[in-house]
């Protein structure tokens, strides 16, 4: 049975077929096969039960004490399971501190992506709309972006560790495309432009992040980082007015359309 398909049956629902099927006259043959099923889906049960404990660990243990700071000990005992299920789930510890640190801004770029936007409306309107949970999110965003920085120094030392953060940018990106691409004015963009454009959103938070962690007070609010998009679309729309016809993706990002 496939592990997807045994994680979609609920704990509960096994435990009572299994009492089941022990109550129904079988065969010692046919028991022991039974017995053997539900053996292989308690195990796969909880082997992903511990996956995702030690990965909610992560989350935790690293904003809390950084990434150098988070130990295998720290991780398994936070987790409920022994020091072995990190390297048996994950490969290492590494690799379970970046995992955490992806799933952190995924989730977060999740949040800011599911902001209640006119999916018709121009791209640079719909990161108007944006900005504002954005910006919000920052403070909540920084442990895990600290914890990122710690581990982007180790990475000048570790080609694994490289490989693994630009993977990281990779699925923030394809992410951020993906959204782009869902509006209608976004999907009349090359694919190309769409990709500069999710670059540069990443560049803007990655920016703002940083100046937050050195002085929090001195980046734009999301009303005027929202009022900065906002302006930039006014002013695109009008240079674009002489233009007829099918404009260039320097138009587009204009009025996006």
């Amino acid at each position: 049975m496939p592990d997807d398909a045994v994680a979609l049956v609920p704990r509960e629902v096994v435990e009572m077929a299994h009492r089941q099927l022990l109550a129904s006259p079988r065969e010692p043959t046919q028991i022991a096969s039974y017995e053997r099923l539900y053996d292989m889906i308690v195990c796969t049960m909880a082997s992903k039960d511990t996956k995702t404990a030690l990965l909610e660990a992560a989350k935790q243990l690293v904003g809390e004490r950084g990434y150098a700071g988070t130990s295998v000990r720290e991780l398994a005992a936070a987790a409920g399971t022994n020091l072995a299920a990190v390297n048996y789930h994950f490969g290492s510890r590494e690799r379970l501190l970046n995992q955490a640190v992806l799933e952190y801004f995924l989730e977060w770029g999740d949040r800011v992506g599911e902001v209640d936007v006119d999916p018709d409306a121009e791209p640079l309107a719909q990161l108007a709309a944006r900005a504002r949970p954005m910006v919000d999110g920052l403070t909540a965003a920084q442990p895990a972006f600290i914890v990122f920085l710690e581990a982007l120094l180790q990475a000048q030392r570790s080609p694994e560790l490289h490989s693994e953060l630009a993977e990281h940018y990779a699925e923030q990106r394809r992410r951020a495309v993906a959204s782009i691409a869902a509006s209608q004015a976004g999907g009349e963009l090359s694919p190309r432009f769409r990709e500069v454009i999710a670059s540069f959103i990443l560049a803007v938070i990655d920016g703002l992040q940083l100046q937050a962690l050195l002085d929090p007070g001195a980046i734009p609010t999301g009303d005027e980082l929202a009022a900065l998009y906002e302006g930039l679309a006014a002013a695109a729309r009008a240079a674009a007015q002489p233009a007829t016809g099918a404009g260039s993706d320097s138009r587009q990002l204009g009025s996006l359309s």
